[in-house]
């Protein structure tokens, strides 16, 4: 080997380790670099999130803003729950008997009036009932329902305990339902009263009216006209040939102009085609019944089911004594279940 190219290949090497020393100087002033931007990027990102916290504590800390309690005292309950909703105050409502007060007027406040409180704050008022009841309130016009919040309202505020009596349901030009006798009367001292006897009006009666002539009419049109009127009506069919005479009435019972009343039975014969006498038809009808005395209020229930199945024609309540007419639609063959207060009372079967 010669000198030269011995000496070539030193200087290879040397100038291959200068390249590996740079490469090493630049990659470590880039690390270097790089780890001094990270730790300016995460000492940003939590100044950043202190701000922010410090922000939401302010915000949090501060509340909603301040706000100063009106006066409402002696003032109509309905006035002064404006007044407050103006300010953004919540209001809570406490009833109580005061002689010396009008019904519906507010008695006292908390806060007092002139607080500093913020919006949303609860305030309480103490509202009047009007004055202690002493004796026995007119209770004519009204329901049996406000009678029972009446009655509820002496016990829960003055202790004392009085009970609905004797209920008797009459007939009467005012609505179903309308008190319209008591016993004992208005202004009875409540001191010796422990029940109070009620007589409500169970609206008009059904009145008897004469039979029209329904021959020659469609038999489904005059079911509907009787069931409105508690009038049962009862199918005969008979074979015909004219088809202008399918499901037309040919005869009736009673006759024409004869007096009947609510629940009496009108028979109709009804023509029908061969091929229609024997398919089952739907019928316009009607259920009557009345509540029992016994009961001084129900919850009532009437199901009926038949070819196409069940389903419910009535679900009101009621009061003893009362007569309801309740007109449907149904095939032939129909069960009519009766239920009060959820049990079982009445099961009738319709041909």
């Amino acid at each position: 080997m010669s000198f030269n190219t011995y000496a070539d290949r030193r200087g290879f090497f040397h100038r291959l380790r200068n390249v590996f020393r740079l490469f090493r100087t630049e990659v470590i002033s880039k690390s270097r670099l790089i780890i001094r931007n990270v730790i300016i990027i995460l000492f940003l990102f939590i100044l950043v999130l202190l701000v922010v916290a410090a922000v939401i504590f302010w915000v949090v800390r501060k509340g909603p803003p301040e706000v100063t309690v009106p006066k409402v005292t002696e003032s109509e309950l309905i006035d002064g729950l404006l007044i407050l909703q103006k300010k953004r105050l919540n209001v809570l409502i406490d009833p109580r008997y005061f002689s010396e007060y009008p019904k519906n007027v507010i008695v006292e406040q908390d806060p007092q009036p002139g607080s500093v409180v913020r919006e949303g704050k609860d305030v309480k008022l103490i509202v009047s009932k009007g004055p202690i009841i002493s004796i026995v309130e007119d209770y004519t016009g009204k329901t049996l329902a406000y009678v029972n919040n009446r009655l509820q309202e002496i016990f829960s505020f003055q202790g004392k305990t009085i009970k609905l009596g004797n209920i008797t349901n009459v007939i009467s030009d005012l609505p179903r339902g309308t008190i319209i006798g008591q016993f004992p009367p208005p202004n009875t001292p409540i001191t010796n009263v422990d029940s109070i006897d009620l007589i409500i009006s169970k609206g008009k009666e059904i009145q008897a009216f004469r039979l029209d002539d329904y021959m020659g009419q469609n038999v489904n049109e005059a079911m509907q006209i009787l069931a409105l009127r508690g009038v049962v009506v009862q199918i005969v069919t008979e074979e015909v040939i004219d088809p202008s005479q399918n499901g037309i009435i040919i005869s009736q019972d009673p006759l024409p102009e004869t007096l009947v009343n609510r629940n009496d039975t009108v028979t109709f014969n009804v023509g029908y085609l061969p091929s229609e006498r024997e398919k089952d038809k739907l019928y316009a009808r009607v259920l009557n019944f009345d509540v029992p005395l016994e009961f001084q209020e129900v919850q009532l229930r009437i199901v009926v089911r038949d070819k196409i199945g069940e389903r419910e024609i009535y679900n009101a309540p009621g009061i003893g004594g009362e007569s309801i007419s309740i007109p449907f639609k149904s095939y032939s063959n129909t069960t009519v279940y009766i239920y009060m207060n959820d049990g079982m009372y009445e099961v009738r079967k319709i041909q």
